[in-house]
């Protein structure tokens, strides 16, 4: 009887095997046919950074001079530091590939939850693992980093928050701070919308105690770590950064137009057509609320906490691919398909990202709308705006169907 319920249990969760199967297959084939960026062609690499941290937790360095803000992200590089693999570039990879693996399990597991049905499961998977700035072929590019865990904290948040099991949040909130300070503004949106939509969630004050003390806890640990691992640049901060970024968008307001193709290149035509859903249908469900709330962060986070746009909005996969998904439920499955297939042209599949150091600056920062050259950038706009065209058209002609 046990081993019948387990081959059940198995059979169930015979997607999420797959799933692993295919990104331990893609991560290897990209180490292979993925060339790494040679971190000592420009010191304005984040790579650089991380490896000053890991050479202190490794020994290598007996002073710890890292910037802000990458001074605090210390999990990643200790983690790989306790590795015993014989480069700083292989213990990275492995840290990176664990991640790979745990984020898929989690958002496989937060898609289970919200009934997501296993093509749609497929397609953002899809999405995913083969996107040139997504969850395996950017960390193989670029892959002294700190960012993979992120998936897997974000998707587990959202697990949590929608299980009820609120206690969970005290132990991963400083955690997943130590990997990336963005968290704490997770948990203060989180909490945001647990106060000013408490009727939604019928909330105790107890379970919202337990969300201000997650944020409360994430913040010490933060202030711990600026504590004991000081900034090499005491005189910045998170705010100076927002500050410089909102001058920049005044000054340079092309730099919104960037900002709004690095979204599009982020999630492509699925994102327009969750947009058009959404217009079209106002309802929002208790989890709805969660998942507006922490998409509009990350795109905040796109904008305002770095120059990457494309990489940082897909930062906010477990949140914004999973908010597409649920929208798109409501669209006409044809829909969904063709705005799928018009943007594989956005995950650059048969092509590897270049190194500047062997390619030059020009052809690196064509990849990129932050960096790309201004006409490339408005031909990526009008291919949006040619998707909207191409809904708006399906739409009506499916509409005359009977």
């Amino acid at each position: 009887m046990n081993l019948k319920l387990m081959n059940r249990q198995l059979k169930s969760h015979s997607l999420l095997f797959i799933l692993l199967i295919i990104a331990t297959l893609l991560f290897l084939l990209y180490l292979r046919i993925q060339p790494e960026l040679t971190y000592d062609f420009s010191p304005l690499f984040d790579g650089n950074k991380y490896s000053n941290a890991y050479k202190y937790f490794s020994g290598s360095t007996p002073n710890y001079s890292v910037p802000f803000p990458f001074h605090s992200r210390i999990l990643v590089p200790f983690l790989a530091s306790l590795l015993p693999v014989d480069t700083i570039t292989n213990n990275f990879h492995i840290i990176n590939y664990i991640f790979v693996l745990a984020s898929i399990i989690a958002i496989y597991g937060l898609w289970r939850l919200l009934g997501i049905s296993n093509g749609y499961m497929m397609t953002g998977f899809f999405w995913l693992m083969v996107h040139w700035s997504g969850l395996i072929r950017y960390n193989i590019f670029d892959p002294i980093t700190v960012d993979v865990p992120i998936y897997f904290f974000q998707a587990l948040l959202l697990i949590i928050i929608i299980k009820r099991k609120l206690w969970w949040l005290l132990i991963l909130g400083p955690i997943a701070t130590l990997q990336k300070e963005s968290f704490i503004g997770i948990l203060f949106i989180v909490l945001l919308v647990s106060i000013f939509k408490k009727s939604y969630f019928n909330y105790s004050f107890k379970e919202i105690s337990l969300l201000a003390a997650a944020l409360v806890i994430s913040i010490l640990s933060k202030e711990v770590v600026n504590y004991y691992f000081l900034p090499a640049n005491p005189d910045k901060n998170s705010l100076i950064v927002v500050l410089f970024h909102i001058k920049e968008s005044i000054i340079h307001p092309f730099r919104l137009i960037r900002w709004g193709v690095g979204a599009f290149t982020a999630y492509g035509p699925l994102l327009l057509l969750s947009i058009w859903v959404s217009i079209k249908n106002k309802s929002i469900n208790a989890n709805g609320w969660y998942l507006i709330a922490l998409s509009g962060l990350y795109m905040a986070y796109s904008l305002l906490a770095g120059s990457d746009f494309t990489r940082i909005a897909l930062l906010g996969f477990p949140y914004i691919m999973t908010w597409i998904l649920v929208q798109t439920k409501e669209a006409r499955g044809f829909l969904f398909k063709i705005s799928f297939i018009i943007g594989l042209p956005l995950l650059k599949l048969f092509s590897t990202i270049p190194d500047p150091a062997v390619s030059g600056w020009n052809s690196f920062n064509n990849w990129f709308p932050t960096f790309a050259n201004p006409i490339l950038v408005l031909l990526w706009l009008l291919y949006a705006v040619l998707c909207v065209l191409i809904f708006w058209i399906t739409e009506k002609k499916l509409s005359r169907l009977p």
